[in-house]
């Protein structure tokens, strides 16, 4: 175990006082890691920036983690754990954002929002994470996400330096991420693997987003059995399934061209009963009554109305779209019981867990961005791919080859293919890592993908050899070495 000296963790003691900093053995396992030279709690900008120059003064390794949901965590760092940061800066109603600091988690940020009429894009980790959290949730059909959604951002560097961007750098207003003022974007908030921004996010300004539901959305219930107490007025939520992929993807193009809908999610059966039920024998039944209703692929939407001639206008033509598409509304999501649960976990965002996690084993995927449609033809091929596992019996065929969904009303999407398989049995695991070698390496050659995981120094060429300007990057803003890149901030 790395121990700190006397004389330098006294150091590390003056910047946040006794009672927020300790290297006790006992406590560490709490924090993932019993190897860590220290914990500390920082409660301002101030107080993480003088926490990185003596890192830097002292030439050690720091992470910092919010919530804490995920991670990875060498031995031997400080670990900064951002827990006193828990403030709502502001939420300005007439420029539409809200500025929040590391441990606002997005169900507090959501429930602040939902009461001026406002709400903003929980990613896929779920609303009880950081409200800072970059990537993808439901509810990108109308509320985007990724980097389109943090304007302006305040940055300790790992010298410990403090950099305000965009206009937050010139004006002190966070209204925009880009300007005036310097804009850093690609920087702080790089889709591309390695895709760590180096140092430490204290404030950040998120994108704010129109909220046609109530103003206090009516959940009851316990976890992990979260519902409505009522179906919100001008509110519905559907899950229709199609004869072919073809017709599936059709009915999005032209729901995406109406805007009507408030969320579309690509869920397959299995994930629509792991999000509707409570443990695995439930979960296994209902997987099993939803397959009898399905008629093939299929997606969950959620249409809201601003008014009842609204909803009445937007139901209209998502029952025309379907209906010439051959598609079919699943019986068990229109009770209401059902829809009041997906409703509310899928817009609190409280589903991600079961729905990815689903029972019966291990699982391995592949995501890939990009163009809706192309990203759906690199699944079909993907899920032909996974036949003669199961045929074997080395995989498990869960009701659906695939999932994905639109954004900014299809414009971009995003598709993610599973193989799930016994841990123990050493030749399934064997064969679904090479099936996940295979497809994408495929999706790279065929150029299916806006970004995947892979071998960097494959994939760079064909992007601007961005993994050799990171390296450049990250050696110019770091030169002691004392960052961790090991995952996102969660």
């Amino acid at each position: 175990m790395a121990i700190l000296s006397r004389d330098v963790y006294k150091e590390f003691e003056d910047v946040v006082g006794p009672e927020n900093i300790t290297d006790d053995p006992a406590l560490m396992p709490s924090y993932f890691n019993t190897e860590h030279a220290a914990i500390v709690l920082p409660g301002s900008t101030k107080e993480v920036q003088a926490l990185v120059k003596l890192c830097n003064k002292h030439k050690l390794r720091f992470r910092a983690i919010c919530t804490g949901w995920t991670g990875m965590f060498p031995r031997g760092i400080v670990l900064f754990d951002l827990r006193r940061m828990n403030r709502i800066i502001e939420i300005n109603e007439k420029n539409m954002y809200a500025v929040v600091e590391p441990y606002v988690i997005s169900a507090e940020l959501q429930a602040e929002c939902m009461k001026r009429g406002l709400n903003f894009c929980i990613k896929g980790a779920g609303s009880n994470c950081t409200a800072l959290l970059r990537g993808h949730g439901h509810m990108d059909q109308t509320t985007s996400g990724d980097d389109r959604n943090h304007l302006a951002i305040e940055w300790v560097t790992p010298e410990g330096e403090i950099v305000r961007t965009g206009s937050l750098g010139s004006s002190d207003e966070w209204f925009c991420g880009d300007g005036p003022g310097p804009s850093l974007r690609a920087i702080l908030t790089s889709a591309v693997p390695p895709g760590v921004t180096p140092g430490v996010f204290t404030k950040a300004a998120i994108k704010l987003y129109h909220w046609p539901g109530p103003t206090k959305f009516p959940v009851v219930g316990h976890s992990p059995r979260y519902t409505l107490s009522h179906i919100p007025p001008n509110m519905m939520a559907r899950y229709y399934s199609f004869p072919s992929v073809e017709k599936m993807w059709q009915a999005e193009i032209r729901i995406g061209e109406a805007e009507i809908a408030y969320e579309l999610m690509g869920f397959n059966a299995a994930m629509v009963a792991a999000n509707i039920t409570t443990c695995n024998e439930e979960d296994e039944a209902m997987f099993k009554r939803l397959s009898r209703e399905v008629q093939g692929p299929g997606f969950f939407i959620i249409i809201a109305g601003n008014s009842a001639d609204d909803f009445a206008y937007k139901k209209k033509v998502l029952e025309n779209i379907v209906a010439e598409a051959g598609g079919k509304s699943l019986k068990t999501v229109e009770d209401p019981e059902i829809e009041g649960i997906l409703l509310c976990q899928c817009i609190r965002i409280s589903a991600s867990i079961r729905e990815t996690f689903r029972p019966g084993g291990a699982f391995n995927s592949i995501p890939i961005m990009g163009q809706r449609d192309l990203t759906i033809k690199w699944a079909i091929g993907a899920g032909e791919a996974k036949k003669p596992l199961i045929e074997k019996g080395l995989i498990v065929d869960d009701g659906g080859a695939f999932f994905g969904w639109g954004v900014e009303h299809g414009h971009l999407g995003k598709t993610e293919i599973f193989c799930k398989y016994d841990p123990s049995n050493t030749e399934a695991k064997k064969a679904v890592e090479q099936w996940q070698k295979e497809q994408t390496a495929r999706a790279f050659k065929e150029r299916y993908f806006a970004l995947t995981m892979g071998d960097q120094t494959e994939i760079g060429p064909a992007l601007s050899n961005y993994h050799i300007w990171w390296q450049k990057t990250v050696k110019a803003i770091d030169p002691n070495s004392v960052t961790t890149e090991s995952g996102p901030l969660v």
